[in-house]
């Protein structure tokens, strides 16, 4: 349910200028806890958004380098990394 209504704020709110930190807010506090490989994380996809929509913010870089260090999930520790690795590139 909540993966949803990321991926809908993001759509519908994307001009919004409270939206960077609703999605921030997602990527650094959502409750999720992967119990199946297949399952989709919103701290993921709050990141990925953040990624796509706001390159340039100046929180962005931060929070990516955080998420690569500090998230409990493995599979977002691993996106954020790569997502930093293409970056230095």
């Amino acid at each position: 349910m909540r993966l949803a209504a990321v991926e809908e704020l993001a759509k519908g709110w994307k001009d919004e200028p409270w939206l960077f930190e609703l999605l921030r807010a997602r990527a650094l506090n959502d409750p999720f806890v992967r119990e199946k490989d297949w399952q989709n994380n919103p701290r993921q996809l709050a990141l990925h958004i953040i990624i796509k929509q706001y390159p340039n913010h100046p929180q962005t870089l931060p929070l990516l380098c955080d998420r690569a260090e500090n998230d409990p999930d493995e599979q977002v520790r691993n996106f954020a990394q790569n997502k930093l690795a293409q970056l230095e590139n």
